[in-house]
């Protein structure tokens, strides 16, 4: 895979992980039962997870994250200009 080829494919990914992060963001919602509320939180946290940890990965190998920046959003906020 060419470098640009990775780039394209890392952005890609990431803006469907923010707008998954993004949908599963906020408090309680009309109607929703408890159980489904704190699926709704465990989601929220494994895709801030994921995002994490392709920023991790992204330092560790060296490859330029500024054309994918902002990567991960602050924990509980909506990923800006994403979804």
């Amino acid at each position: 895979m060419k470098h640009a080829e990775l780039i394209a494919f890392l952005k890609d990914l990431t803006v469907l992980l923010q707008g998954k992060y993004n949908d599963t963001l906020g408090s309680r919602r009309k109607g929703e039962s408890e159980a489904d509320y704190q699926f709704r939180n465990g989601q929220n946290f494994s895709y801030y997870d994921t995002l994490d940890l392709i920023r991790s990965q992204l330092l560790s190998f060296g490859i330029p994250a500024r054309e994918i920046e902002p990567l991960v959003p602050e924990l509980g906020q909506p990923a800006h200009g994403r979804n």
